[in-house]
């Protein structure tokens, strides 16, 4: 039965969320959009929709999905909220949802929420003591910091990374993360007080559990939900080919083999194992060792076929870099949205496509490894020592298949490459199709599905966003934003600059151009590039020019700290790729203008683009007609939508590619964007800032 509640009162300006936040609005494009959710939940409906900056989709989808979880009393519901990155987790958190929990009360009802990441987000507490008797798989400098997460942990209530007290290196905290194939579950002595445990008994007592994308498409790790909205559904189709891919590296290969034993005898597990008889310990290290050298061997036959120079990291005792916690940016091929590496500002990767027609051989060698780790079971002293070697069985095991996995061509639908980056190898494989994959393991689950984000399309409905990821049944709502653009923003087009195709000369061109343009914008500055090559192109230019204020650029250091400083300084120039075309909010003066130095094409000689093409015309489709040019005009509206983030947000775009004038694809582009102020000249620009700058 549908639980009958004025949504329109509530979001209206003398509404229970007026009266809670002074700075609520009321917006016609926000009630239609809580209507619609309203009534997709309660007639176990899906819907895609569309919301311009501005509309509030947040409450949105909160208000009617609180409403719908609480009601009818007696009735268990939950409702599952998945986000792509982790600052509009804490927004919903720290912000909306404490809002709409009180709102909700003046009806009687108490809504109770939680938020839920993957396990190397958490601390375990067993991995924690067995750290601190373990110093000397550490750094110097690492014992106090274990020290003070031991003394924190006695009294926490969550183990999230994000509450520790202290910083903890990587290199530290891979040691002492949960990770679930090393959980003891009920045999575990510290079960009573895991963090881990609480944290999801919080998830399972909740009504609204919010989680990311990557935890969503890892559904079995979630508590039963019977209704799901995804926000940031721009991003689903590329974190649903993350989770469907492939990735092996040197690396790994070499983290794997250390977790198990060093050559030195000193470090990984068959070295701690003191009941394993000498033969035992052996017949691992003959295997670890024969392991080596068949990596070596496969790495550097695979770099050499592809022409890639490579120095192998196989054999190293130590562990190399341990994989980065999931932090809501992902990971994924070069030049795909998403492909946003720690580092990968500093230096482009060399990425070959698997080539045909060779047998690499070498990593067969990781099966004696996983016979020889399963046999010395029986020599485990305690349960403890029983996980590990299932966890180190386990890994070399997949390690193996995902190896062969990437070795199987044939498959159009699939593309492999190889590539390096700072001396690191890496075998990918991605599909070059999600949806099937996505409807069978997300969307049929019989539950109701909301699919929201301010930029689904390339400005022409929601179908082609739906046919990607698997969700062409849903019902779609297009809203516009409320703000008023053709006030708040000019629009300048700069028409005298080379081609693009001309590199040198249009970095050059470009640079000069931002020069000018930098010089009449009194606040801060976003610079939006299509590729790192021409970002550090033009950034060396322009710091040889421009004195009177800071200049960053992406890849410096994170992504938040850099939006940081950003916006206390609110006269800076932030030069950036790829993410900051997307999710990056700065308010007010401290950015007053967005540059595009060129439309965001995909770059089609990467191979996964190249890939793409051979599958997409071996299905008679246009590659060019309906892939890159939608997917440029999106990432286009969405580098737009940095400007303006709310009603009191003033400024300019300049876009300094020319195609969108003269190229027939260029009208997709123009008609993609709201209704601006036109300017003519950096002149123009200048004097339009002056006047929709507050006054003081």
């Amino acid at each position: 039965m549908i639980m009958q509640v004025d949504i329109a009162r509530f979001l209206s300006s003398d509404g229970p969320l007026a009266r809670l936040d002074a700075s609520h609005e009321e917006r016609p494009q926000q009630l239609a959009m809580a209507l619609a959710v309203h009534d997709a939940l309660w007639s176990e409906r899906d819907l895609a929709v569309e919301a311009g900056t501005g509309v509030g989709k947040s409450l949105a989808y909160l208000l009617p999905g609180g409403i719908w979880a609480c009601a009818p009393a007696g009735e268990r519901r939950r409702l599952v909220v998945s986000t792509h990155t982790r600052t509009l987790q804490e927004q919903l958190m720290n912000k909306e949802l404490p809002l709409v929990r009180q709102a909700l009360r003046t009806l009687g009802l108490e809504l109770d929420y939680a938020m839920l990441m993957g396990s190397d987000n958490y601390l375990c507490l067993r991995r924690l003591a067995r750290a601190r008797r373990t110093p000397e798989l550490f750094d110097r400098g690492a014992d106090a910091v274990l020290e003070e997460v031991l003394e924190w942990a006695r009294e926490a209530s969550s183990g999230h990374r994000s509450a520790l007290p202290a910083l903890v290196p990587e290199g530290v905290w891979w040691r002492i993360c949960r990770d679930p194939d090393l959980c003891l579950g009920n045999a575990c002595g510290m079960r009573e007080s895991c963090l881990y445990r609480k944290d999801w008994q919080r998830a399972e007592a909740s009504r609204v559990l919010v989680v990311n994308h990557a935890l969503l498409l890892s559904s079995p790790r979630l508590p039963p939900f019977q209704a799901l909205v995804v926000d940031e559904a721009h991003s689903l189709e590329d974190a649903a080919i993350s989770h469907y891919g492939i990735q092996v590296s040197d690396a790994r290969y070499a983290r794997v083999l250390a977790e198990a034993g060093s050559s030195d005898g000193r470090r990984g597990l068959i070295h701690r194992m003191g009941g394993l008889p000498d033969d035992d310990r052996q017949r691992v290290e003959d295997a670890l060792e024969a392991c080596r050298k068949g990596g070596q061997r496969f790495f550097r036959d695979v770099a050499r076929a592809h022409g890639l120079a490579h120095g192998s990291r196989v054999a190293g005792d130590g562990p190399a870099r341990p994989p980065s916690s999931f932090d809501g940016s992902g990971t994924s091929a070069p030049g795909t949205p998403g492909a946003a590496r720690r580092g990968q500002g500093v230096e482009d990767s060399h990425a070959r496509r698997l080539a045909a027609g060779h047998e690499f051989k070498g990593f067969e060698a990781l099966r004696d490894l996983e016979a020889a780790l399963a046999a010395v079971e029986p020599s485990c002293e305690d349960f403890e020592e029983a996980a590990e070697l299932k966890a180190a069985v386990l890994r070399v095991a997949k390690l193996r298949h995902d190896i062969e996995a990437f070795l199987k061509t044939g498959d159009p639908s699939v593309a492999r490459w190889v590539e390096t980056a700072k001396g690191r190898l890496e075998l990918r494989a991605s599909p070059l199709e999600v949806a099937s994959k996505l409807e069978r393991d997300l969307l049929a689950k019989g539950v109701p599905v909301v699919m929201t984000s301010a930029t689904l399309s390339a400005g022409r409905g929601l179908k082609d966003f739906k046919s990607r990821v698997g969700f062409a049944g849903a019902s779609e709502l297009v809203l516009d934003s409320p703000f008023d653009y053709a006030a708040q923003v000019g629009l300048l087009i700069v028409d005298d600059l080379p081609e693009p195709q001309r590199e040198a000369e249009y970095d050059a061109a470009v640079a000069a151009a931002c020069g000018r343009i930098i010089a009449a914008v009194p606040g801060g500055v976003f610079v939006l590039f299509s590729s790192w090559r021409m970002l550090r192109s033009v950034a060396a230019a322009l710091r040889e020019t421009v004195r009177d204020r800071p200049l960053w650029s992406q890849g410096e250091s994170g992504n938040e700290a850099l939006i940081e400083q950003f916006e206390r300084a609110g006269n800076a120039v932030l030069f950036g790729v790829d993410t900051f075309w997307q999710g990056v909010d700065v308010h007010g003066g401290a950015l007053s203008c967005v540059v595009m130095a060129k439309l965001p094409f995909p770059n089609f000689a990467t191979p996964l683009e190249e890939a793409r093409r051979g599958y997409m015309e071996s299905l008679g489709r246009s590659y060019f007609e309906d892939h890159s040019v939608p997917r440029a005009v999106m990432k286009f509206r969405q580098g737009f939508g940095r400007l303006i983030r709310s009603y009191e947000d003033r400024g300019a775009v300049v876009v300094l590619d020319s195609r969108i004038l003269h190229r027939r694809y260029g009208q997709a582009f123009m008609e993609a964007l709201p209704r601006c102020k036109r300017l003519d000249t950096v002149s123009d620009l200048s004097r339009f800032l002056e006047s929709v700058r507050p006054a003081t």
